[in-house]
């Protein structure tokens, strides 16, 4: 069983939290000025469309990582930091340095994507 997180490892993992989520607005902005409307020339058009459709895509995946990012400072704001939302045990140091923005234990992700798996 995993320790409660303390004061020092608490802000690093903040400290991680943030530098990601400016890394992740960074990465949006750019994706946002490749969204702007191709010119009109015919031959680069389809490749164009294409990227953008990456751009796209990689905005939103972006967007989602920031609400999961913000979820993770509100929780440490309010103390729920650190605990898996599935089955409330403390979820290791460890996995959060790796995904600090994580709302499940290793256990209980597992069976999450197990299920997503099978459906």
């Amino acid at each position: 069983m995993s320790q409660p997180l303390t004061p020092a490892q608490l802000d690093e993992l903040k400290a991680l939290l943030l530098k990601r989520k400016e890394e992740l607005q960074q990465e949006m902005q750019q994706n946002r000025e490749n969204l702007k409307p191709p010119t009109s020339d015919e031959g680069g058009v389809v490749q164009r469309n294409v990227a953008r459709e990456v751009d796209q895509t990689l905005t939103d995946l972006d967007a989602t990582d920031i609400v999961r990012i913000d979820r993770a400072l509100k929780a440490m704001a309010d103390g729920s930091y650190g605990q898996c939302g599935e089955c409330g045990c403390d979820i290791p140091f460890e996995r959060l340095k790796i995904e600090p923005q994580t709302e499940h234990c290793v256990t209980c992700k597992g069976r999450w994507e197990e299920r997503a798996g099978r459906a």
